[in-house]
């Protein structure tokens, strides 16, 4: 009987340490902010709380959207992605700084706005990995072209994300 108990205890064992490992080995591949952990050490990883994966699908969205409207030189599309309080930004610039016959934030844009051809290849697709969020303010953070992290500041208006930077921050 003592045999029996121990060939129990050791198969118990084992079956506890192949469990362990099973669930180590499924836990690599993080998720939200921390799969980006080993790329970057950036304070953003931590800004605010993890979004749930629906609206971290509309940033996303949003974000591609501005980047490959950006990439194309299509200034309407970009600007309808823009938060309105980054438009009203540079259309008083526009106003206040520019000789612009046309002060709109498209003409803006236009006229003062380059892209380079890596920031076009870096916003042919993303990989939206993570929305950090506190109260109206967030930040996608993103896998690029070449695996680099980047992250896009957001604002929430009414129940949709606007794009509230001209350009994403590398963080990598």
């Amino acid at each position: 009987m003592t045999g029996e108990k121990a060939k129990w205890l050791v198969a118990t064992l084992l079956a506890a340490v192949l469990g362990a490992s099973l669930l180590t080995a499924c836990g690599s591949s993080a998720s939200g902010s921390d799969q980006f952990r080993d790329k970057t050490d950036s304070a953003l990883l931590d800004f605010g709380e993890e979004s749930d994966s629906a609206e971290l699908e509309e940033a996303g969205q949003v974000v591609q959207s501005f980047l490959t409207a950006r990439s194309k030189e299509d200034w309407p599309a970009a600007c309808a992605q823009l938060s309105q309080a980054l438009q009203s930004k540079i259309e008083h610039l526009a106003v206040s700084s520019t000789q612009l016959e046309d002060k709109s934030c498209p003409s803006f844009l236009e006229a003062f706005l380059s892209i380079s051809e890596q920031e076009r290849r870096e916003s042919t697709a993303i990989d939206a990995g993570s929305l950090r969020q506190q109260g109206d303010r967030a930040f996608l953070i993103y896998f690029g072209g070449r695996e680099n992290v980047y992250a896009m500041p957001l604002r929430k208006q009414g129940s949709a994300w606007r794009v509230d930077s001209l350009a994403p921050k590398e963080l990598s």
